[in-house]
């Protein structure tokens, strides 16, 4: 057992790395320069956009990615930063290119949040109407499906299943 969590720990850590490399080669700064264990700490401080509304946006995609505080907030209420923890990710049976993907996803997340905050107020409320009917979203929002659909959630096989009508 110990041999196959052994495994299992530096594939996270593999592909923590692998994420954490691409975001900064589309020249993002990740809080700590990179990161030591399971998690990125992503800052979008020089972005001027808040951890809110890019998780907002991700969780209409089907990304789950957590605001997170970082250093130079100036209130709580606004953090700069998202917390993406790789894990359960793993668990599914995700490698290093698959990651890469995943990055790409984010890129793309947050490249729509600057447009919607460019084309709509800064503030939450003018922002959440950006979000509304966006054909960019749900275009996104397919091509997560997609890629999600192609692995098996732990502890069941999409072939094994069995479907009533």
């Amino acid at each position: 057992m110990y041999s196959s969590f052994k495994v299992y720990a530096k594939q996270v850590k593999a592909n923590v790395v692998a994420l954490g490399n691409y975001l900064t080669s589309k020249g993002y700064k990740l809080v700590t320069g990179g990161t030591e264990n399971h998690l990125v700490l992503w800052d979008l401080l020089l972005l001027v956009l808040t951890g809110n509304k890019v998780e907002k946006l991700c969780d209409l995609c089907n990304i789950t990615v957590n605001k997170n505080a970082i250093f130079g907030n100036s209130s709580a209420l606004a953090s700069r930063g998202i917390h993406i923890g790789t894990p359960a990710m793993r668990s599914w049976g995700l490698v290093e290119k698959n990651f890469e993907q995943i990055a790409e996803f984010l890129h793309r997340a947050v490249v729509l949040c600057l447009k919607i905050q460019k084309e709509h107020v800064k503030r939450l409320k003018g922002f959440n109407k950006g979000l509304v009917s966006n054909k960019d979203i749900e275009e996104l929002k397919a091509d997560v499906e997609k890629f999600a659909s192609s692995f098996d959630m732990p502890g069941f096989k999409m072939s094994e299943m069995k479907y009533k009508d």
